[in-house]
């Protein structure tokens, strides 16, 4: 049974995220396509691709990190998972601040650790007025360079990263956090493993028969 908290919260995050997505100076033919810059897990030869646009100050997000964690576990190298950040700053004041956190981390290759200590910790950062302070903090604990994770939070190299990511979301009619895709498409958020599987298995076989033939 999913939790009814996840469902009541999921339904409130239907606020897209424009204003920063701003001018990248770059076309994008194919939102849903693969880059160097994009954050993976798992396999990244699959064929099946989930990737998921979330904002690290949502609950519905943090609740579905869980979720994800399950699929990872279920699928190991069947699947490559993505995330981009798509944060919600008309509602969450902290949004951009937690995403330039995870992807300062990211250049010191710990940005699923700081995914999920950016989740757990949710409430104790997202009503704070000084967050970097607070993500400082989380990076020291993580064991990376502070002097070198600040130079990254502020890099426009983080900044165009972030503003990418939201970029490609509005192209691709994300709405609201979190959103879910599969092979490019669109899927309804699921309520609980179950329904994460029906899909994934769909595709994985689908995948698996065009082989065949």
């Amino acid at each position: 049974m999913f939790p009814k908290k996840l469902k009541i919260v999921a339904a409130t995050m239907l606020v897209t995220a424009t204003i920063l997505a701003g001018c990248t100076g770059e076309k994008i033919d194919n939102p849903a396509a693969l880059t160097d810059a994009d954050i993976m897990k798992g396999n990244p030869a699959a064929q099946t691709v989930l990737m998921e646009y979330a904002d690290f100050q949502c609950p519905a997000c943090a609740a579905y990190s869980g979720l994800v964690k399950q699929v990872e576990q279920e699928y190991g190298d069947k699947i490559n998972i993505v995330y981009r950040n798509f944060p919600l700053t008309q509602i969450h004041a902290n949004a951009l601040s937690s995403a330039k956190a995870a992807e300062a981390a990211n250049h010191q290759g710990k940005f699923w650790e700081m995914h999920d200590r950016l989740y757990i910790k949710q409430q104790d950062w997202s009503s704070e007025a000084n967050v970097q302070d607070i993500f400082l903090s989380y990076a020291e604990d993580l064991g990376l360079n502070k002097d070198q994770f600040l130079v990254d939070y502020d890099s426009a190299d983080v900044e165009a990263k972030v503003k990418r990511d939201i970029r490609t979301g509005n192209l691709l009619g994300v709405g609201g956090t979190p959103t879910f895709f599969v092979n490019g498409e669109l899927i309804p958020n699921p309520h609980g493993l179950e329904e994460f599987k029906a899909v994934l298995d769909a595709k994985i076989q689908a995948a698996d028969d065009e082989d065949a033939n």
